[in-house]
């Protein structure tokens, strides 16, 4: 439907509110901020992959450098935070 950026960032915000709606977020707080920001980070490295303006302006030799680069910081935000919030979800 949109650029991939922006369904994944979709479906972890989604899965996000349901978290929040069983109470798990506020045993992991800080873990789900993380996983937050990851989600922020696809949004914006969809933009860069959808609008034909930008994609144009950062993209060299077929690589858009903007999609690129913030979907590697959201995979990682997300990584950290999902892990994170696993480990203090399994010690309380």
């Amino acid at each position: 439907m949109f650029g991939t950026g922006i369904d994944v960032a979709v479906g972890l915000l989604l899965a996000l509110v349901f978290c929040q709606y069983l109470d798990i977020v506020k045993k992991a707080e800080k873990a789900f901020t993380w996983i937050v920001t990851g989600a922020v980070s696809f949004l914006l490295a969809g933009v860069f992959d959808s609008v034909a303006l930008i994609s144009t302006w950062v993209t060299s030799g077929g690589v858009n450098y903007g999609f690129a680069l913030f979907s590697v910081v959201g995979w990682i935000l997300v990584l950290v935070g999902s892990l994170w919030a696993m480990y203090q979800l399994l010690v309380e």
